[in-house]
């Protein structure tokens, strides 16, 4: 198995597709480090946005934006379709 680069913040974060599921998010050591960081961020600096700059398995960089909101409008939409029974 090829280990991750230590010195690379690799981070997954896998949405809902269905209601009532978990949300996963995989990370390295580095990325678990970002991401707490961008989320510290978001606390101490609410009118602002906590951000990290993170890798994907291909090496690919991407950004993830840690928002704080306060309504429900806010939060929409979710990342899924509401199955109606």
């Amino acid at each position: 198995m090829n280990e991750l680069a230590k010195e690379y913040p690799f981070v997954h974060i896998y949405a809902q597709q269905k209601t009532h599921q978990p949300a996963i998010i995989k990370v390295n050591t580095e990325g678990l480090c970002v991401l707490l960081n961008a989320l510290i961020s978001a606390v101490a600096q609410s009118e602002r946005n906590g951000m990290a700059e993170v890798f994907d398995g291909d090496a690919e960089a991407y950004e993830v934006i840690v928002k704080v909101v306060n309504t429900h409008d806010e939060l929409s939409p979710v990342p899924y379709k509401v199955e109606k029974q």
